[in-house]
């Protein structure tokens, strides 16, 4: 899925609609560096070194007020002194390994990895402040989306985005235009439904396709969005346009937001946003339609709800007020058993004796789940509505709230307890605690952290749950994580900061200690090591000696195996203590494998014909449980590779471009079927490789594909004449599809070890394209490989 920006009249671009495709465009916007090429090329290491006249610098055009949120700049006084925006007269804290202006403006690395950390933090403030909820809302014809609201922020910092929604305390406080009179409505609109990834986990995928299946392209609806929120309450609607397969763009909204999609007359179900998951859904048996959808006028927003009425009240009503479908008067209400059960929401293990509190009829009751986390044989009346609440201070936070139907009968109800990501500030004398070390006491744990240039941390813990604050070994002060609350303040005496410098001291020396201990026993098993090596091979050559003087009496008596090989062999290798396995790839199609046991880390190296060797890369094996046919598991791990940390390498003519473009995120392959694809790319030459991926991280083959498990099997568009892959996908009916190079691209995968090769026709029953290959339906548009022989050398 791509997104085409017009920068100007003459200056359009495409990129990938994924938070890469985002950091690409907000830096091309604000640096005319080009992020889809490698950092090193001349246009953004020039970017990367840019400062305009306002102060601004680097490839995203940071100022000091961003770096300082970030932890890599601190101004003088305290990060006060703002006098002069942006002259950097200040310091910087080491972190990244940085420590000057100039040591940033020369680091495009850095910088790309402060703004994937300021995307974060960014994404966490906005969620924080609740401006979410106008995620989805239309102002002065602009859509707000995730990814337009985070770039507007950048542009005018937050308080410009709360302005600009018409806040209270924000509207006509802060400036909504920045120094160059660039408006944020511009940004918002520019940089708007790119998927950000990982910024939250909350996100939902919907597909359209016909009554047959069939993807529905470039079909135009309406999505309804419904939320009672702080500052938004009632209902809002945009239009959306899928794409060629018949994906809308990411929808992001606030969490219990209730979402419907329009189209031809028709309406879906509703899918309520979750607080941290990705949802998808696929709706089917919208009919393609000849004239494209209208957008319906948007609701005004109603204002808040009045405050002597409960969510609860406010909901029953409205359930009362809405059309419902006729029943029989004499239809009884039925009394429904369920459990509930009560995870953590962002790993979703159960919470054992967690206390909660159900609001029914009105009336509010605790209840207490057992060691599964689960609140057994609740019975309710169908129909109600029921809160979920858990502990404030002073109140009870609602988490979730559920009507009873008769689906829920004997089940079990899972309810993710939020986790809450906030600020702690630390405070003495009404000055800020910066560069200290403190405690956080939460689930039996004491986590040390250290406050900020402006002292703060920052911290997620699960909703309703007690922690304590304090020095080493002492919780000086108990609190709750509340979900309303963005920041927890804490003051301290000179005591509490001189302890944690005392524990801190003490620490350090330790510290240094058992370093110097660790030093000591390794250089004693370092001169250890060394002279028992220097024995054994002393006893070798005197084995030697003795074998070339008896060399007929050793082979008359030697025990040996077939052909002559001894059946003990002393090795002079010694033994790997590297977590990192090594994968030497040769021009020849050969693979050798150092260190086969490791499960930290990857790494592959390509020697050419000269036997000179490039490393093409390091990257960390994410684990996952082995999987067989129908994605179950079968016992054991897979060591997966993230193809996104291996997407391009250059030096000189051993260079390969390969991008994976998968809305199910097959972007993970094991180590040897890795080792084999970048061998194949390196040795067919300068050319660029599409494809949909292999597995996705958890070593599944994503539906509908099957065959896509463990990261063995792969799908690559098939190649253009003059590139045309490079622009869309190229089918084998297509007068732009390459025999030559495909043919080629088929051989050298071979020659690298790889055994299936799929291809087809359009026609069903069709018959392979690509000589070398095997026919299946549906591969008229993609070529997929697989089942590698494994023939690897362990050394």
């Amino acid at each position: 899925m791509k997104k085409t920006i017009r920068f100007s009249d003459n200056d359009v671009v495409e990129f990938d609609f994924n938070r890469s495709g985002f950091i690409q465009a907000v830096s091309y916007k604000e640096s005319s560096s080009d992020l889809r090429q490698p950092l090193s090329v001349r246009r953004n290491v020039f970017s990367a070194a840019k400062k305009n006249d306002k102060g601004y610098v680097g490839l995203f055009q940071f100022g000091e007020a961003a770096l300082i949120d970030l932890g890599y700049y601190k101004h003088w006084d305290n990060n006060t002194d703002k006098t002069k925006a942006n002259d950097w007269t200040g310091t910087w804290t080491g972190k990244a390994g940085i420590n000057s202006l100039s040591q940033f403006l020369n680091s495009p690395e850095k910088q790309l990895q402060a703004i994937h950390e300021w995307i974060d933090l960014l994404c966490n403030r906005l969620r924080n402040r609740n401006f979410n909820e106008f995620y989805g809302k239309t102002i002065n014809g602009i859509e707000i989306t995730e990814s337009g609201a985070i770039a507007g922020a950048h542009l005018v910092g937050d308080g410009g985005l709360g302005s600009f929604f018409g806040i209270n305390g924000f509207k006509g406080k802060y400036k909504e235009s920045d120094g160059n009179g660039v408006h944020i409505s511009k940004y918002i609109e520019m940089f708007n439904h790119f998927d950000l990834e990982n910024c939250c986990q909350r996100k939902i995928y919907i597909g359209l396709t016909d009554a047959e299946k069939n993807a529905l392209a470039n079909k135009e609806v309406i999505v309804v969005s419904r939320y009672d929120g702080k500052y938004v309450s009632g209902e809002t609607r945009v239009k959306l346009k899928s794409d060629e397969q018949g994906n809308l763009p990411v929808i992001v909204r606030h969490p219990n937001t209730e979402i419907k999609i329009l189209a031809d007359g028709k309406e879906s179900n509703s899918i309520v946003q979750k607080a941290n998951e990705k949802q998808r859904a696929t709706l089917s048996d919208f009919p393609i339609s000849s004239y494209a959808a209208t957008l319906e006028t948007e609701s005004t927003p109603q204002p808040k709800p009045q405050t002597n009425k409960t969510p609860q009240e406010l909901r029953s009503e409205q359930s009362q007020t809405m059309p419902s479908t006729p029943v029989e008067h004499s239809r009884i209400l039925r009394d429904i058993p369920f459990n509930i059960q009560i995870v953590e929401g962002d790993s979703g293990r159960p919470i054992p004796n967690m206390t909660f509190f159900l609001t029914y009829k009105g009336n509010i009751k605790k209840h207490t789940a057992d060691g599964t986390g689960t609140r057994k044989g609740v019975i309710a009346e169908e129909g109600q509505d029921i809160e979920l609440s858990v502990e404030g201070d002073g109140h009870k936070q609602v988490i979730h709230h559920f009507k009873v139907d008769a689906a829920l009968s004997n089940q079990t109800l899972k309810v993710r307890l939020p986790v809450h990501s906030f600020s702690i500030r630390v405070t003495q004398n009404g000055q800020h605690v910066a560069n200290t070390l403190f405690s956080i006491f939460y689930r039996g744990r004491e986590i040390p952290k250290r406050t900020n240039a402006s002292g703060i941390i920052t911290v997620k813990m699960l909703t309703g749950f007690v922690f304590g604050f304090g020095v080493k070994g002492k919780s000086l002060v108990l609190s709750r994580v509340e979900k309303s609350a963005a920041i927890k303040g804490f003051i301290v005496n000179a005591s509490a900061v001189k302890a944690s410098k005392l524990h801190e001291t003490a620490d350090e020396q330790r510290k240094r200690q058992q370093q110097a201990e660790t030093a000591r026993l390794q250089q004693q098993q370092k001169e250890a090591a060394a002279k028992k090596e220097k024995e054994a091979e002393e006893e070798r050559k005197k084995a030697k000696t003795e074998a070339d003087k008896n060399n007929q009496a050793r082979q008359n008596n030697g025990y040996t195996q077939n052909g002559g090989r001894p059946i003990t062999t002393v090795s002079r290798q010694a033994p790997v203590t590297s977590d990192t396995t090594r994968y030497h790839i040769y021009h020849n199609g050969k693979i050798k494998r150092e260190n086969k046991a490791a499960t930290g880390y990857a790494e592959f190296i390509y020697y050419d014909q000269q036997g000179n060797a490039y490393n093409l890369g390091k990257s960390r094996y994410v684990v996952a449980l082995k999987r067989g046919k129908n994605n179950i598991t079968v016992g054991g791990n897979v060591y997966l590779i993230d193809q996104r940390k291996h997407t391009y390498y250059r030096n000189g003519t051993i260079n390969y471009k390969w991008t994976i473009i998968s809305s199910s995120h097959r972007y993970y392959l094991n180590g040897v079927t890795m080792a084999a694809v970048l061998g194949a790319l390196i040795d067919y030459g300068s050319e660029e490789f599409i494809g949909s991926g292999f597995s996705t991280v958890d070593a599944k083959s994503a539906r509908p594909s099957t065959s896509h498990i463990n990261g063995e099997a792969g799908d690559f568009r098939y190649l253009g004449i003059n590139g045309a892959h490079k622009n869309g996908a190229v089918w084998t009916n297509y007068p732009t599809f390459d025999m030559a190079a495909n043919t080629k691209f088929v051989q050298v995968l071979r020659k690298f070890g790889f055994g299936t090769f799929l291809t087809g026709t359009k026609e069903v029953g069709g018959t392979a394209k690509v000589p070398g290959t095997s026919y299946w339906d549906g591969h008229h548009h993609h070529l997929h490989i697989g089942r590698h022989s494994y023939n690897v050398e362990d050394i």
